[in-house]
């Protein structure tokens, strides 16, 4: 009992993690923004508040439907191509019957944030991310173009796999190689 009370305190500690990380690097992005061009601000002030609904909504989720979080990763897409335009691209390809299964809340959109925050976002080299399934996962890849300058925790990429432990058995599946950086998050089923 005590050590199954142990990894429950350890899971929600995990989760926790996640409203803070999310909202810190939103109002950094705003920031900027406020300086560049007030009405992108103000309609990234609109979306955001969007986006951090569905944050407060599912904080005490294990996971939610994988509609319900592409439906969130599209919001926030817009975000991120207001800040970006057309030197960020992005695909989502997913069959109907894996989007009604289920994934770990803010976990596609972790890896979407984490694949701005560590590649280059350019004209002269664009960031192309996509989301595909594949068998039991979903596969979430981005060409590398990586910065010189590395300012990273390791939180996101580590609290998801945490997470997916605590879940399931599949384990999450990271690939890198010189050109492409590749997730692969298991497809959770059912939630009994």
């Amino acid at each position: 009992r005590l050590k199954t009370e142990q990894i429950a305190t350890q899971y929600d500690s995990l989760k926790n993690q996640v409203n803070p990380h999310f909202l810190f690097n939103s109002l950094n992005a705003l920031t900027s923004l406020v300086y560049d061009d007030q009405d992108k601000a103000v309609e990234f002030i609109r979306k955001l508040s969007k986006v951090y609904r569905y944050v407060l909504d599912t904080k005490d989720k294990e996971v939610v439907e994988i509609i319900e979080e592409l439906k969130f990763l599209e919001s926030y897409l817009y975000l991120q191509k207001i800040r970006f335009e057309e030197n960020l691209n992005f695909k989502i390809d997913i069959s109907e019957e894996a989007k009604s299964m289920y994934i770990i809340p803010i976990s596609l959109q972790m890896l979407m944030e984490n694949a701005i925050k560590h590649n280059i976002v350019s004209q002269s080299k664009p960031l192309f991310v996509s989301v595909t399934q594949e068998d039991d996962y979903l596969v979430i890849a981005n060409n590398l173009q990586e910065k010189l300058h590395k300012d990273s925790t390791g939180i996101g990429l580590s609290n998801i796999k945490a997470r997916f432990d605590y879940l399931t058995k599949k384990e999450v599946i990271v690939n890198k190689t010189d050109d492409r950086f590749e997730v692969r998050l298991p497809l959770i089923k059912s939630i009994n």
